[in-house]
């Protein structure tokens, strides 16, 4: 801790110097100053955070200076000490936060004292900024996360509510009249691997990206707005207050922006909103559908209106096909495996019309067939890693190529490689996963404001979810679930030191979907409900 002593008079510093116990208060470093303007030099290059002042000094004089150190030094504490038992003086000096007015010869005791209450000020004062600080930090990280859970809500048909709508409009200050909406939904999935390979250490880069080029095509809020649909973290919406025909105008210059910043076009499920807000869900799966249902063989536009028929077409399932692809994994033998995929394969490149949801539809089949595959050889030793590479990107990774659409070559490859790792990992013995229950715990450390599923975390890990419920339990003692609520809770109780949130918004930014939830977790983790921790947190004293 830094002080300043401004004096005119060099013996008069000297005094003060010996007589206080500078030590015991944890100020480390005196600096003097002989005037006013000194003294300002020295604030503006040390932050000194205690100043002891004269008020008579030739040039800039002590009544100058506790006006610009109140102005431009406010957290110093400020101890005048004066020749002058003047009533205007000891006025000023409170006036501008001077803390306390010793006159000279001042005593040691008295001196001292002051230097106490002085430096305790300070720390305590301190100690409120540093804990406000971090409160702001923590808020400023979850109000993006908050507004997309609020008009997640909103696409889902979860929250139409005048409640929610009144929070939406309190959030991103909407029009109050919206007589027509459109909506657009786009997912990252759709990108290929090569693009989502430059971000697999970022993924929250390529959303912000994607995110920030739509905001520049959306001005205004009286234009629309856009959003990560939290609900499926590869989703991006757009609801557009206006007619279909100028969305797509918008999108048009979005995927022009896209193609400047990322190198890549994004397909777009587009449709209207009947009324709204009431019908924002309906309007939001149609949307969906349409970016889902499209022709991934063959590209006529990137915005999707409608679905293209399958003219009948049938597809064939993966999963019909399993006992020959699990026969050729466990042969080991490349030439077996690529015989038993052009077997079911060879037949779909005739198609014209595969759509995307089809595609996804295949690879959760090979990705059911692997783990009931690994399941039923649980009581063997064996790398799962060696099937599945660690995913970090949160997207589903489809063998698409530049244009979005379906590449066989890569499908093929895919299901030849991921076969030919199932069958080693099924014939061979290898030692056991180095720590994917740690790997699980740091993500929820960073995603316990969504919703997260034992489903979810199973997928993105590639593990069965009873192996992760057991493992977890082993390793942590806690389950996964009393381990995310604890997680939650933490950070709620962060949060509910800043008066100035509800407690309804912080069960939110937290994760929970319903207060009276958010309060009987609370209740049972820390015997007291929310709002009785908040009154402890401010009660004097404490």
């Amino acid at each position: 801790m830094k002080a300043l002593l401004v004096d005119d008079e060099k013996h008069v510093r000297d005094a003060i110097r010996l007589l206080g116990h500078w030590e015991d208060f944890g100020i480390d470093t005196l600096l003097e100053a002989a005037d006013g303007d000194e003294a300002i030099a020295a604030i503006t290059a040390h932050q000194p955070q205690i100043i002891l002042s004269d008020m008579r000094m030739p040039g800039k004089d002590g009544m100058a200076l506790l006006e610009w150190i109140s102005a431009h030094a406010p957290h110093s504490k400020v101890l005048v000490i004066s020749g002058y038992d003047d009533f205007e003086l000891v006025r000023h000096a409170i006036r501008h936060g001077g803390m306390d007015y010793l006159l000279k010869p001042v005593e040691a005791d008295e001196l001292n004292a002051s230097l106490l209450k002085a430096v305790t000020a300070w720390e305590e004062e301190d100690a409120i900024r540093i804990q406000s600080t971090r409160q702001s930090i923590v808020v400023n990280r979850m109000r993006p996360h908050y507004q997309d859970r609020l008009l997640t809500e909103l696409a889902v048909g979860r929250g139409s509510s005048p409640s929610h709508m009144q929070r939406l409009q309190d959030e991103l200050n909407l029009p109050c009249l919206i007589p027509v909406c459109s909506v657009a939904v786009t997912s990252l999935s759709h990108l290929d691997a090569d693009c989502l390979a430059k971000y697999r250490s970022q993924p929250d880069l390529l959303v912000f990206s994607v995110l920030n080029i739509c905001a520049e095509m959306l001005s205004t809020p009286d234009e629309g707005v856009m959003f990560r649909q939290l609900d499926q973290p590869d989703e991006i919406v757009l609801l557009h207050w206006g007619p279909s025909t100028s969305l797509e105008h918008i999108l048009d210059k979005v995927n022009h922006g896209l193609e400047q910043t990322i190198q890549r076009r994004l397909h777009f499920g587009i449709s209207i909103c009947e009324s709204y807000p009431g019908g924002i869900s309906a309007a939001y799966l149609e949307a969906s559908s349409r970016l889902w249902r499209r022709n991934a063989v063959q590209i006529k536009q990137r915005t999707h209106a409608s679905v293209e028929s399958s003219n009948g077409n049938k597809i064939r399932r993966l999963t019909a096909h399993e006992e020959p692809l699990r026969m050729a994994a466990m042969s080991c033998r490349a030439s077996s495996v690529a015989a038993a995929v052009a077997e079911w394969l060879d037949p779909i490149t005739d198609l014209e019309v595969v759509s995307a949801e089809q595609i996804q539809q295949w690879i959760d089949e090979l990705e059911w067939m692997l783990s009931h595959w690994l399941d039923d050889t649980a009581g063997s030793s064996f790398n799962e890693e060696e099937v599945t590479e660690e995913r970090s990107i949160p997207f589903a990774e489809l063998p698409l190529d530049y244009e979005g659409l379906l590449s066989f070559p890569l499908l093929r490859s895919l299901l030849e490689q991921r076969l030919l790792a199932a069958g080693k990992a099924l014939t061979a013995h290898h030692h056991a996963n180095p720590d994917p229950m740690s790997e699980i715990a740091r993500y929820m450390d960073a995603h316990y404001q969504e919703d997260l599923s034992l489903q979810q975390i199973a997928a993105r890990f590639y593990l069965s979810r009873e192996y992760i419920s057991r493992k977890f339990k082993q390793q942590f003692g806690l389950n996964w679930s009393e381990y995310l609520g604890k997680l939650r809770i933490n950070n709620a109780k962060l949060l509910l030191q800043n008066p100035s949130l509800r407690v309804a918004k912080i069960s939110e930014m937290v994760g929970f979907q319903d207060e009276k939830y958010f309060s009987k977790v609370f209740k049972k983790m820390e015997g007291i409900t929310p709002a009785e921790y908040r009154k402890t947190v401010f009660q004097p004293g404490t």
